[in-house]
């Protein structure tokens, strides 16, 4: 594909331009869609109208993965790939919803799991339920009315970074079999070699890619409320980000929860765009 769909959805809690909701404008503007014209890319932005007339965060919030599901599914039929700029996380389950592949496979860049259900649940988001929201696990009711939604597996799923979990979401993460390369506070993690060596070992493909950028360690500033030491550095981010079309099928990549008036903003944003610019250089490869 030479055309990308920008899915812009400045979203967070269903309230748009509230505090992560603005990570998707800030890296709008500096500049992505002028570095992905110049590689090559034909790009269109599609933005998610806004939710207001939806009755509280539940509602508002599930209408924006409907909406997601239906564009990613109309991008994929028009030849694009799809970008999705996103205050939360848990749009990438309304985009695997919309890709409609059969043995999807997942590379998560993280230091969250996702995998919460409303019963284990402890800080009060729903951005912590997308991926057992997407295995049929909870919110099932909600869940049921996404546009294309099938419960899936992850059976091929690998997370990268993947560090600020109590014990009860150790163990969720355990009993789902995902592969998974822990960050550590305690000692330096060799993320590049890791990484290659996981992607190397097996394939993921088609592949759903999902960048949050809490994945970069502390050292870089606060990326939104939830940071923590033990994180990818930014050239073992920008290098993995480069490794996984190279070694996998990417459907999809989406790029989330970045608070930019948590931290330094700016420095985060020209990461994260840098980061995509790595990514479609060498998808660009492959054609």
């Amino acid at each position: 594909m030479n055309k990308i769909t920008i899915i812009f959805s400045p979203y967070h809690v269903g309230e748009r331009d509230f505090r992560v909701g603005n990570g998707p404008k800030r890296i709008l503007g500096f500049g992505i869609v002028d570095v992905l014209e110049k590689l090559g890319y034909e790009v269109d932005i599609v933005e998610i109208p806004r939710v207001d007339e939806y009755e509280g965060e539940i509602g508002k919030s599930f209408e924006i993965l409907n909406r997601t599901s239906v564009i990613v599914k109309n991008a994929i039929a028009n030849g694009t790939f799809p970008l999705i700029l996103s205050g939360n996380c848990m749009a990438t389950a309304a985009v695997a919803c919309g890709l409609r592949e059969e043995n999807l496979g997942f590379i998560y860049f993280d230091a969250h799991d996702d995998l919460d259900s409303p019963d284990v649940n402890t800080n009060g988001y729903l951005d912590a339920m997308g991926l057992s929201m997407l295995r049929g696990e909870s919110w099932k009711a909600h869940m049921s009315k996404v546009p294309y939604f099938k419960p899936l597996t992850f059976d091929k799923f690998l997370y990268c970074g993947l560090r600020a979990c109590d014990e009860i979401q150790k163990q969720r993460v355990k009993e789902a079999n995902m592969d998974i390369i822990w960050g550590d506070e305690t000692k330096k993690v060799d993320f590049i070699k890791e990484v290659k060596t996981q992607l190397q070992k097996r394939d993921y493909s088609p592949a759903v890619v999902h960048l949050d950028l809490d994945c970069l360690d502390a050292a870089y500033g606060k990326v939104n409320d939830f940071p923590s030491e033990g994180g990818l550095y930014e050239n073992e981010l920008l290098e993995c980000m480069g490794m996984v079309p190279e070694y996998s099928t990417p459907r999809s990549l989406t790029i989330c929860s970045f608070d930019p008036d948590c931290g330094d903003g700016d420095k985060i944003a020209q990461i994260a765009v840098e980061a995509v610019k790595r990514f479609f250089t060498s998808l660009s490869k492959k054609k």
